[in-house]
């Protein structure tokens, strides 16, 4: 018994496995657009293995669609023909999508990537991953939080330290025998004699705060290597304080002034 070929049946394969084989193809030259486009602008690409897997279900998602309808003529029909059950799935389906979509938008636009500080609503930690439909941020207290990325889109994003240095803030209190003009130059001296301060590019100051109850207070401002945290909290201190005592000049603390008023006997001797 002879069996007659379908040729449209072939023809339908060979041009199924040419849209699958396509569609690879054009999430690869996608990705390396968007590679491009960042290099220009001298920015790094945030989770790049992440984005490659997005661009890939994307367009094979997209690839098997139109594969399904080349193969299967009533397919749009029996789409169409879901009615209630096709809006239940909608809806079931917008919330995940929305984040996936925020995801897509995240890694492309936005300038969020692992290992950055940063502060999200309420949120302050470090970026673990950022994935389809979450940001993992593990906080200061060890804790992992996910975030929905349409919560992350949505939300204004707080960089801490962009830079590999960040600014340090130390109050001091000077007695107010003291001129204020000499504590500013001994306070200067400090920022502009310790070698953890960086110099270059940046606003290092001495700022007089005001008068305290007990001393004159003032503020310095200075910059640093992120990774130098400690050492230089330490060792500006203690430079600030061996500073003052080689000046003769002691940190001023509240101190309370008893006065005891004797009151005349007001009683008559009878």
């Amino acid at each position: 018994m002879r069996m007659d070929f379908d040729w449209m049946v072939l023809i339908k394969i060979i041009i199924s496995i040419g849209i699958f084989v396509a569609s690879i193809i054009l999430a690869k030259i996608v990705f390396k657009i968007i590679e491009r486009t960042y290099k220009q602008k001298e920015k790094e690409l945030s989770s790049p293995n992440t984005l490659k897997l997005i661009l890939n279900i994307v367009f094979i998602t997209l690839a098997a669609l139109i594969i399904l309808s080349v193969l299967f003529n009533n397919l749009i029909p029996a789409l169409t023909g879901l009615g209630i059950g096709g809006i239940v799935l909608g809806f079931a389906l917008q919330r995940p999508l929305e984040n996936a979509i925020s995801g897509i938008f995240l890694l492309i636009g936005r300038n969020l990537k692992e290992g950055d500080v940063v502060r999200i609503g309420n949120t302050v930690g470090v970026v673990e991953i950022v994935s389809i439909n979450h940001t993992y941020v593990n906080t200061f207290d060890g804790k992992k939080i996910l975030i929905p990325n349409t919560m992350v889109w949505s939300n204004p994003i707080t960089h801490y330290w962009p830079t590999n240095i960040r600014r340090m803030e130390i109050s001091v209190g000077i007695p107010y025998e003291i001129e204020v003009s000499k504590a500013l130059s001994i306070l200067k001296s400090v920022i502009d004699e310790e070698p953890l301060i960086v110099k270059e590019d940046v606003n290092n100051i001495v700022s007089f705060e005001g008068f305290g109850s007990s001393s004159i207070d003032f503020k310095l401002y200075f910059w640093f290597e992120r990774s130098n945290y400690w050492e230089v909290q330490n060792t500006v201190s203690s430079r600030i304080y061996d500073q003052l005592k080689k000046n003769g000049i002691s940190i001023p603390f509240p101190q309370l002034d008893l006065h005891i008023i004797e009151q005349p006997d007001m009683k008559r001797e009878s």
